[in-house]
Order: structure tokens, then C-alpha cells, then sequence
């Protein structure tokens, strides 16, 4: 393919390239470098850069996962193994995308064309999911970021998700698959569409799906080939992913929006033909023959939604009496003379103590309490003896009031087009008034190889013949 076409089909088909975010050919290293990317914090080799006709080829490189320390042993790995046959060889290792945490995942389309290298196997194509959970008032509350998109062991396209009933599985069970498949999914508005291109008959298979956008939250990486959280265990990648196996990947595309049927099967050619372009005319000028009426609409808030905005710290108002007390001295002290007993205690992590007066009695002079007459020692049947007692220093203070946390969210306004008509714009229509012929010839030619392309080639636990 040449990236030539993928701008042409594009543009024919989305009047434009800026919706297309992401683009790895992996046809050939030219377009982009091996070497040291600042996608993270620590140096990563073994770079797959975005490419032209992305609208920002700045953002979103991918780093291949586990080629070595050195710069030397990424080009190597990268270039004679990993991307060797002008293939990624996603059974080898993964390709990790980060920075993602702004692309609009409740709200894009995938496209990929690859290849079984060998009998159909479950695997992962593209890995987002991540599932959280957060504690709110004592109770877990589990959530997730992304998805996961692949094929299971049946060689059936299915889509990984999570939304507030737990974990769901769709499964296209009425695509089959052939050796060399171009697919993706389109996710917008609730509806999920997973879709195989079959230009070789020029058709689409497609199965639609409802999925609760609104509870899709961004993730912050994903994976071609893997990804960190699956519904079934594998073997574990150079970063604990879940690794695709048996399964080439030739390009890959990421668009902002939904892509319909039809603008997915003309992008499509665009992946995998050559652009050619001849043409020759001889024009003297040119006249306007009408006027094209534009109807525009004006902009406004379309409506509101909620988000994070911060946190407060709130007290409970209530303070408490802190502090512990500490042995100074022990002094003498006869019976039925009064001293303070200490006794510590902690209450909402605040560590503090009390004491209480009390007579001394001395338990192990020997004598027997009896009270006898009126005085005090002989009511009392006290003795005079003396004993032992510990004096205390104490040490108090106010500790600060209780206090928790608690979550602030805010309106956010949503902007769009609104439905009332702001204005007409005309637009002029020419004719060109040509002196001799005019010939013009351009688009896009198929160049990959049909074969592996036709159903003959289906898989299951196998080739079958």
C-alpha cells in the first residue's frame, strides 16, 4: 500500500484526513526512526512512530515492548524480527501506545489489516481495558477505562466492555473470517458496530450492538496485540499483558467519530492499494454557470454534563483531649491518705488517658480490717503503715478536629451546532471551457495479493480444505 492511497480513500470518504488520529504502516521502516522516544518518563527504543496522513504524527508513538536495553539490540530485534516480511509480528511481543488519555474512546473506529500466520487463535487486537475501583462512603465501587477488541478461538470478532452491570461480551457470531481479514469497530451514541471489509466482493459484514457510551472512561494506554486486563488468562507478555498469538499485523488505523459501512470500505482500499494519479487537460478559461446554496446553522450549548472538579477536606467538629502522662516519682504515703491513679486509652486515634482519686491501702501489712469504734482509723479499720505510691506528670493537649474528604463535580456545558439557520451561503459553480481533450485518470488500485483474502482460507482449530 502506499500512504498516497490512505489520504485519497480518506479524503473520499471523510472529505478530509484530520479525523484520522493514528497510523502505523509496517510496510518498510521508512516515515519513521528506532531510537530513544520521550513517550514516558524512561528512555524506550524500539519506536513505532505515527505516520503521515495522521492529522499530528507528534503524538501517539507506539514502543515496542521487550527489545532490549540498548539502542543497538532495539534495531535489531525491531527491524530483523519483530517487523521482519514487512510485518508486525504481534505473536513476538506487543506494541504499546500511551498519551491516549485524551483520544475520544466512547467515540472512534479501528481499522486493522492483518493475517493468521497459522490456525485461528484467541487474541487481542486492540487492548484498552483497565478495570478500577474506589472506596465512596465504606463501599467499593468497581468501574474500568477502555476495552478490548479481538477474535476468539472460534475466529469470531467479539468486544470486551464494562459498564455498571459488570463485565459484557459481544460477539459478531455471523462474520466468518478468512486468512487475511481487514476489520474494526465503530463506537459512538450507544451503538457499537463490529465490521469485516470484503473488497473482494465489495461488501461489509457488519453486527450492531447497544453499548452504554456514557460509561466508557478514557484510558491512558493501550495495546496492539495485548492487553492488561482479559476475560481469559494467557501467557504473560515483557509487561504482564496478555499477548495475541499467531497473528501478523500489516496497518493500523484509528479515526476520532463513527465510521459508517460504506466509509469504512472506502478507506479500507486506501490500506492496502497504491494511489495512481495521470492526468492532462488544456484549459482557457472558466465561467460561472450558478451558485451552490450553503445552509448554515448556528452555535450554542447543546447541553450540559457532569464532572470532577476537586475535593474539600470538611471537619466534624469534634475535638479531642490528647495527650499521656509519665512516671516522675514514688513517695510513702500511710494508709487512707489520697493519690491519683492513671489509666491510658485510645479513641478514634487520638491517644489520651484519665486518672482517678483514690484512699491507699496497703493490701500486704498483714492485719485484719476491722472496724472497731468512732474515730476514722478505727471505723475504717486502718492501720498505721505506710506504703509506696508513683507520682505522675501529665501531659495534655487539643488535638485538631476529625476530618474526610469528599468529592466536588460540576455542570459542564457541551457546545455544537444548534438547529436554528444563522445564514445562506452561495457558492459559486464554474465550467471550465476546454480547448482540446482532457484526460484524467486517478484513485486507487488494488496491489496485495486475493488469495489470502478469499473465504477458502477459513480457520477453526485448523486449516480447513
Amino acid at each position: 500500500m502506499s500512504r498516497n492511497a490512505l489520504e485519497y480513500s480518506t479524503i473520499e470518504a471523510l472529505g478530509k484526513t484530520d479525523r484520522l488520529l493514528v497510523f502505523y504502516d509496517f510496510s518498510g521502516m521508512s516515515g519513521r526512526h528506532i531510537g530513544v522516544d520521550s513517550v514516558s518518563s524512561s528512555a524506550n527504543y524500539g519506536v513505532i512512530e505515527n505516520c503521515d496522513p495522521a492529522s499530528n504524527t507528534g503524538i501517539y508513538s507506539g514502543v515496542v515492548v521487550g527489545v532490549g536495553a540498548s539502542l543497538a539490540d532495539a534495531k535489531l530485534y525491531t527491524t530483523g524480527t519483530f517487523l521482519k516480511d514487512d510485518k508486525a509480528h504481534l505473536n513476538l511481543s506487543n506494541i504499546k501506545v500511551t498519551g491516549t488519555n485524551n483520544l475520544p474512546y466512547s467515540n472512534q473506529s479501528v481499522l486493522f489489516d492483518f493475517e493468521f500466520n497459522d490456525a485461528v487463535t484467541d487474541c487481542v487486537l486492540f487492548g484498552s481495558l483497565n478495570k478500577t475501583s474506589e472506596t465512596i462512603n465504606s463501599e467499593v465501587v468497581s468501574g474500568a477505562r477502555g476495552y478490548n477488541f479481538g477474535i476468539n478461538d472460534r475466529g469470531k470478532l467479539f468486544y470486551q466492555g464494562f459498564d455498571k452491570g459488570g463485565d459484557f461480551i459481544y460477539t459478531a457470531n455471523s462474520i466468518e473470517l478468512s486468512r487475511r481479514n481487514i476489520v474494526g469497530f465503530s463506537l459512538a451514541n450507544n451503538n457499537l458496530s463490529l465490521t469485516k471489509i470484503d473488497l473482494l466482493n465489495n461488501t461489509t459484514d457488519s453486527e450492531d450492538f447497544s453499548v452504554d457510551t456514557e460509561f466508557i472512561s478514557n484510558s491512558s494506554e493501550f495495546y496492539l496485540g495485548g492487553s492488561n486486563e482479559y476475560f481469559r488468562t494467557g501467557p504473560d507478555g515483557a509487561s504482564g499483558e496478555y499477548v495475541t498469538t499467531r497473528v501478523n499485523l500489516k496497518s493500523f488505523a484509528l479515526f476520532s467519530g463513527f465510521l459508517s459501512q460504506s466509509s469504512m470500505f472506502t478507506i479500507s482500499s486506501g490500506l492496502i492499494g497504491d494511489y495512481f494519479d495521470s492526468s492532462s487537460s488544456d484549459i482557457s478559461s472558466r465561467r460561472i454557470t450558478g451558485y451552490n446554496q450553503i445552509t448554515t446553522f448556528k452555535t450554542g450549548i447543546t447541553g450540559y454534563d457532569y464532572q470532577h472538579t476537586g475535593s474539600i477536606e470538611i471537619s466534624t467538629a469534634r475535638y479531642m483531649l490528647s495527650g499521656g502522662f509519665s512516671l516522675d516519682t514514688n513517695t510513702n504515703t500511710g494508709e487512707g491518705d489520697r493519690y491519683f491513679e492513671y489509666n491510658a486509652f485510645i479513641e478514634s486515634g487520638i491517644k489520651t488517658f484519665s486518672k482517678q482519686e483514690v484512699g491507699f491501702l496497703k493490701g500486704d501489712s498483714g492485719y485484719q480490717y476491722l472496724p472497731t469504734g468512732e474515730g476514722a482509723f478505727d471505723t475504717l479499720g486502718l492501720q498505721n503503715v505506710e506504703g509506696a505510691v508513683g507520682e505522675y506528670i501529665e501531659e495534655q493537649a487539643i488535638s485538631g478536629a476529625q476530618k474526610v474528604l469528599v468529592k466536588l463535580f460540576g455542570s459542564r456545558m457541551q457546545t455544537g451546532i444548534l438547529d436554528e439557520v444563522s445564514g445562506v451561503i452561495q457558492q459559486p459553480l464554474y465550467e471550465d471551457i476546454i480547448d482540446g481533450e482532457v484526460f484524467i485518470s486517478s484513485g486507487v488500485e488494488m496491489s496485495a495479493e486475493s488469495e489470502s483474502f478469499k473465504k477458502d482460507y477459513i480457520y477453526y482449530l485448523g486449516e480447513r480444505l
